[in-house]
């Protein structure tokens, strides 16, 4: 009896979503039993994170301890980072979750002193500038390393230049970057519909409403936000690969990127967690090999 199997491949591949040529892993529908393919690890370059105080960000701290290890995850909106991120806090327990627009919105709450420098720019409908985004995610880090987490920064850096000026503070041991067909986030989002007063989110491809276009609870008719229309989506996805085509170049060029190609979050994250799992060893091994050396 002929069966489907899901197969990971790791190939070289011409794009690397946006281009060049790199390591991809590939899920691939068949129908046929096939064996599974082996390939050869690629080694990435590990460097066990140094974190320098920030000058400006606070005269009494002039270094800061090493943090484990630090892992950065990029994505599409509605690319299905925000699942892959959970299950990888839920694997690996070492990693602080560092969402900076969560964070940014937690100062500004808080009315931190970074709290309120963002909140000048924001309030006038203006970027935070990447000084003082850079300033917060080593805030948080100084936090993570006195406790001795590892971090898995979501949503920062975005662009080249923020990358380029997060190297004076940080180092991102390895990146993950999940590439998922444009196609496929277009449907997913614009499925999506809302109940406005309440936030209720629904999908009906998964998780409809009992009523078409009404809400389970009030009876409410739902609405599609402008924003997850299909024609939004795909302009959102395409100023996304403009801006973030650099910065896969620039961390697949350190050596420290690995892209995953599917459409399913809960396939792609087997070869997701199977990579990291080696990643993390081989930092721990060379650390210890640093250490007998020494």
């Amino acid at each position: 009896m002929m069966m489907q199997i899901v197969t990971p491949i790791l190939r070289q591949s011409p794009r690397l979503c946006h281009g060049g040529v790199g390591a991809v892993v590939d899920v691939v529908s068949s129908n046929f039993t096939s064996p599974s393919i082996s390939s050869s690890s690629i080694h990435h370059e590990h460097s066990k994170q140094l974190l320098r105080a920030y000058s400006s960000s606070s005269p009494s701290s002039s270094s800061a301890a090493a943090v484990a290890h630090t892992l950065l995850i990029l994505g599409k909106p509605g690319g299905g980072k925000g699942t892959i991120s959970s299950k990888i806090l839920s694997d690996f327990p070492q990693f602080k979750h560092v969402s900076t627009g969560d964070e940014l919105r937690q100062h500004v709450r808080n009315g931190t002193e970074l709290g309120l420098q963002a909140k000048k720019f924001m309030d006038e409908g203006l970027l935070v500038p990447d000084e003082v985004m850079i300033k917060m995610v080593f805030a948080t880090t100084q936090s993570a390393s006195a406790t001795g987490q590892s971090l898995l920064l979501d949503g920062f850096p975005r662009t080249l230049s923020q990358a380029q000026s997060l190297d004076n503070t940080l180092t991102i041991n390895h990146v993950i970057n999940l590439c998922i067909p444009n196609e496929i986030i277009v449907e997913r989002i614009s499925d999506r519909w809302i109940h406005p007063a309440s936030g209720r989110v629904y999908s009906y491809s998964y998780r409809p409403p009992k009523v078409h276009g009404i809400d389970d609870e009030t009876g409410e008719q739902l609405v599609q936000r402008d924003d997850d229309k299909p024609a939004s989506v795909m302009r959102r996805l395409e100023k996304y690969e403009e801006a973030t085509r650099p910065l896969v170049d620039y961390y697949r060029d350190k050596g420290v990127l690995q892209t995953f190609k599917g459409t399913m979050s809960d396939v792609i994250y087997v070869d997701v967690k199977r990579w990291l799992e080696e990643k993390l060893a081989g930092d721990d091994d060379e650390e210890d090999e640093k250490e007998m050396k020494g």
